[in-house]
């Protein structure tokens, strides 16, 4: 089983073609990251593909999207500055709700967002069965998560309050996540 082939084949039938892609070494083996300009309205969708090879310290079969407002190299290097620092830490997504790196790593990305972590959540803008891929022979399934961009008042927030306290807020406050520009929501 070819299990980027499997991803990639899941990607098309929902988000459609992508356009172009960029990758990034981790380890020895490569991620991609591919733009998929036409998957939402006024976003684009940048998936992993080439995280399962990490399933050892993932410990799961995994990949991500990143729906993002705006697609530029900046927006790009922050993203793979986020999966390359995920796959450094060597936990599975469940473990952490965010990744607080951006404003070291990518301070362009930091300064023009204004925001200093991505944090993961099932892909809610999204029908059910997208974050699960189906994985033949085996009849396993594999896991799609979704990341956003927070900023550093939220990051304090999810470390005081947990990240469903965050997700609640969000949600009563009707936050665009996928909105780069977006005031923080604290």
């Amino acid at each position: 089983m070819n299990l980027g082939q499997t991803y990639l084949d899941h990607y098309q039938r929902f988000l459609d073609d992508f356009d172009h892609s960029v990758s990034f070494e981790q380890g020895g083996a490569n991620v991609q990251i591919l733009n998929y300009p036409d998957a939402m309205d006024n976003a684009h969708v940048l998936a992993s593909l080439g995280l399962t090879h990490y399933q050892d310290y993932l410990r799961d079969v995994v990949e991500i999207i990143v729906p993002t407002s705006e697609m530029d190299d900046v927006v790009v290097e922050g993203v793979a500055a986020s999966l390359s620092f995920l796959l450094e830490l060597k936990v599975t997504i469940e473990e952490v709700s965010h990744l607080r790196h951006l404003h070291r790593s990518v301070p362009a990305f930091f300064e023009r967002c204004e925001k200093s972590a991505l944090a993961f959540t099932p892909p809610f803008p999204f029908p059910d069965d997208f974050s699960r891929v189906r994985l033949e022979p085996s009849g396993l399934c594999g896991k799609i998560w979704m990341g956003f961009f927070i900023s550093e008042a939220e990051v304090k927030f999810i470390e005081r309050e947990g990240f469903d306290a965050f997700c609640t807020l969000l949600e009563d406050n009707e936050v665009d996540v996928i909105d780069l520009r977006r005031p923080s929501v604290i």
